[in-house]
């Protein structure tokens, strides 16, 4: 990550398979907003609308798939995206799909514990936006939502879609978006990483995963010191360098376990 804020950041032909299953599970969903966004205030609107867009489906179809959710850790502006969300028993599970070229089925602890990580981290930022605990005035502070103005064209694309003059704003889209978060249903304590053949597209491995408030805050701790400048960035411990064959720093910016 570090290596990647220093040198740029570029995906591998891995992350692009993932991306293109995740677009496509998405996509047999629902249809994203069709209006092209073309400044930062307009992909900001087009983000909180697909989001009202997916919670509506969610109640609708008892499934949905990416939801972008915001939140603050410790100071921390965080924001994440949550593969699928599933209805079971009148709770809302949370789901990440994750990619892998195994076919076994055998998830080591190294390589699911970033997994574990992530998911622990967005049912606890998912369960504040339901509570109204991070809220449209957090979020401004830190984007100044309520100051930013659309682009005249992708104004004129969203009245043709029939869009209310009253929702053409950043705050009010926005403030209907947390509306809709905060009227979810309960979210169920038993989250879910669903394991992807990149190739195949077949399921390889579905863990279960129990939400513990202990185990998130000590990880976040951690993490928080490398953002605090308490502690330099580290590699991955040897007995996990197998993970730098899929880096493209690997043996170039990056030689802590190169050999060759």
């Amino acid at each position: 990550m570090e290596l990647s804020y220093i040198h740029g950041f570029k995906s591998n032909k891995a992350m692009d398979k993932g991306s293109a299953i995740h677009q496509q599970m998405q996509v047999a969903v629902y249809k994203e907003l069709t209006v092209e966004a073309r400044t930062w205030p307009d992909k900001m609107y087009k983000t909180a609308y697909e989001n009202i867009l997916t919670i509506s489906t969610l109640l609708d179809k008892g499934i949905a798939r990416e939801l972008k959710i915001y939140g603050a850790v410790n100071g921390y502006l965080v924001v994440g995206q949550i593969d699928e969300l599933r209805m079971k028993d009148g709770k809302v599970i949370i789901v990440e799909n994750k990619t892998t070229g195994d076919r076994s089925g055998r998830m080591s602890p190294q390589y699911t514990k970033p997994h574990f990580v992530q998911i622990l981290l967005y049912r606890k930022l998912l369960e504040e936006l339901r509570q109204r605990r991070y809220t449209f005035q957090n979020l401004d502070a830190s984007y100044r939502l309520a100051q930013s103005t659309l682009s005249q064209d992708f104004v004129a694309g969203l009245k043709s879609l029939g869009i209310k003059d009253e929702l053409l704003s950043l705050k009010a889209i926005y403030t209907k978006m947390f509306d809709a978060m905060s009227g979810l249903p309960g979210l169920s304590n038993s989250l879910l990483l669903h394991y992807v053949n990149s190739n195949t597209k077949e399921t390889v491995a579905d863990i279960t995963v129990d939400y513990d408030m202990d185990t998130i805050n000590r990880d976040l701790i951690y993490a928080l010191k490398y953002w605090n400048g308490e502690r330099e960035a580290r590699p991955v411990p040897e007995e996990e360098k197998w993970k730098c064959k899929a880096c493209r720093f690997f043996g170039n910016e990056c030689i802590v376990w190169w050999t060759g």
